[in-house]
């Protein structure tokens, strides 16, 4: 194992690695990929509810109900094979939550601007926002939702 920040042994202190850490040793690779899968989730759910809703709906609504489905799912795949730590599950829950309310907060309104006041068309918008909105979750969630 390197002496690298985010390797393997430095997440788990001598824990010994879950399979996708044995086979991807670098946290930020797992947490894009995890991510990458959550977002491509939620994304094509957002796209989903944008298409079911329609104009009679502001795009924010399909936003947040993308946001809430694909936040609990992820928080367990994140929460374990991801960032692999133990101990109190709420206070994780809590802290995972208040990182992505704040993340759901600056895409809101980021969305709104762009989409409201600048008139444009909300799914390329919010594929660009979510590259955002990527790089403050991985940060929040290391130092703060999941830090030990």
């Amino acid at each position: 194992m390197s002496d690298k920040p985010g390797n393997v042994q430095d997440l788990f202190a001598g824990r010994a690695p879950g399979p996708l850490q044995a086979l991807i040793r670098d946290q930020r690779v797992l947490f894009l990929l995890v991510g990458g899968a959550n977002t491509a989730f939620s994304t094509a759910l957002y796209i989903a509810l944008v298409l079911l809703l329609g104009p009679r709906a502001p795009a924010v609504v399909s936003l947040v109900i993308a946001w809430f489905v694909s936040l609990v799912l992820v928080f367990f795949v994140y929460r374990r094979l991801v960032f692999r730590v133990t101990g109190n599950l709420l206070l994780d829950l809590a802290r995972f939550a208040s990182v992505n309310f704040l993340s759901l907060l600056l895409n809101s309104i980021a969305l709104v601007v762009l989409t409201e006041y600048a008139n444009l068309p909300p799914i390329p918008c919010q594929i660009l926002i979510t590259v955002v909105v990527v790089v403050f979750n991985y940060f929040g969630h290391k130092h703060f939702s999941f830090r030990r």
